[in-house]
């Protein structure tokens, strides 16, 4: 029934444009609808020089069903075509572990982009994404998400004059003014800070006296408390570790859902070979394992270059590239809720700040931490760091 369903809508989803050429939507099957998904962005992105293209043996592994994200959930891949000329592209899914986590019966719309001055292919994608969603018994779609719950979240509202940083997502001002003319609604935002470390002093023995002396104080009060870098040698026990603390840390945000442990090993995977252990700190207290912090280097810098690692020599101009690197990124700074109040977060920040100081980056984004988060949003206001870019998540009740 479900495959029945597909093929309906995939015939039957079009409107005609200047009464001659129908805009059809239509599912990626062959190699090489997946290579013209992929390609259309470079379309719509070619006059925007901070767009950085995804990485294609990254989409590629989504184009054939073979991402984590597939072991627990669905998804499904469209052209919007307009005879033989693609013209947009979205995807369509549905997280059903999200959706008992959350309480939700919602259907997830993400790999959207379209062309300027055609909100009409927008439109037409929504409302195929609308009925796939229907057909399924739910009650609402959400999104942009690459379909995993920390995928490329939300439409850039603020700061796209900035390149992102590495696991950010990049798009044109007109998408969220489309998807509030569709008459989707804000669910959530999502902020990227940025901290210029030339301004910040991260010794703990001299600086913002508010700041260190809760570091002191955490070091002084805990005397079991170790803060270490990752053992690289004991990778699988390490992530397994950061996975549970990961979860415990955002439990207590109002949208947040569990992440599986198969999308968290994969997603620390496809990030194994470009971490630098001297920017991932381990917070333990009693020989548990609390909370950790991950910088990473902010290698969109050179991945601008790089054309999404489509070719062999591709790769060399990354490889070129990366030497050159000056920006870092810091993605998560997690601690289990049963141990906030003791500093750990403080400590970890500095220490991270010292490391980056020591290997000569010049600023970092800290990215994305949601606009609820007590923890994250508190310790960047008072070390004087400021948003930079910001990201909406949409919902539409059906």
């Amino acid at each position: 029934m479900v495959e029945k369903c597909i093929v309906r809508l995939a015939t039957i989803t079009h409107l005609e444009w200047n009464n001659a050429m129908t805009l059809t939507i239509l599912p990626v099957q062959t190699e090489a609808d997946k290579r013209a998904f992929y390609k259309f962005a470079f379309r719509v992105y070619r006059d925007d020089p901070n767009w950085v293209p995804h990485l294609w043996p990254q989409r590629k592994e989504y184009l054939d069903h073979k991402a984590a994200f597939f072991t627990y959930g669905e998804g499904e891949f469209w052209l919007a075509k307009e005879g033989e000329n693609v013209v947009g592209t979205i995807g369509t899914a549905v997280d059903a572990s999200r959706n008992q986590a959350m309480g939700w019966k919602a259907g997830i719309f993400g790999f959207f982009e379209v062309l300027p001055e055609r909100y009409d292919v927008a439109k037409a994608m929504w409302d195929h994404a609308c009925e796939w969603t229907r057909w399924r018994g739910l009650t609402e779609l959400q999104g942009p998400y690459s379909f995993a719950p920390n995928g490329d979240p939300g439409f850039l509202v603020e700061g796209c004059q900035y390149m992102p940083s590495i696991m950010m997502g990049h798009n044109p001002p007109y998408y969220p003014e489309y998807a509030v003319r569709y008459g989707f609604e804000k669910l959530f935002e999502d902020l990227a800070y940025r901290y210029d470390l030339a301004t910040i002093n991260f010794d703990v023995n001299n600086g913002p006296q508010i700041i260190h002396k809760i570091a002191q104080r955490a070091l002084e009060r805990h005397g079991k408390t170790v803060i270490r870098t990752p053992k690289m040698k004991d990778w699988d026990i390490e992530v397994d570790k950061l996975h549970a603390v990961y979860n415990k840390s955002l439990a207590v945000l109002p949208e947040y859902s569990p992440i599986e442990l198969a999308e968290f090993r994969a997603q620390a995977a496809g990030l194994r070979s470009v971490i630098d252990p001297e920017l991932v700190f381990i917070a333990e207290v009693d020989g548990k394992t609390v909370g950790f912090g991950l910088g990473l280097p902010n290698i969109t810098e050179a991945l601008k270059y790089a054309n999404g690692l489509q070719q062999p020599w591709d790769y060399v101009r990354f490889a070129l590239a990366r030497r050159r690197v000056r920006s870092a990124s810091f993605k998560i700074l997690a601690i289990d809720p049963q141990y906030w109040g003791y500093g750990l977060e403080v400590v970890m920040f500095l220490e991270m700040g010292k490391a980056l100081i020591r290997k000569g980056y010049t600023w970092v984004d800290a990215s994305l931490t949601n606009e609820f988060n007590p923890q994250t949003n508190k310790l960047a206001t008072r070390l004087g760091a400021y948003v930079y870019r910001r990201y909406r998540e949409y919902r539409l009740r059906l």
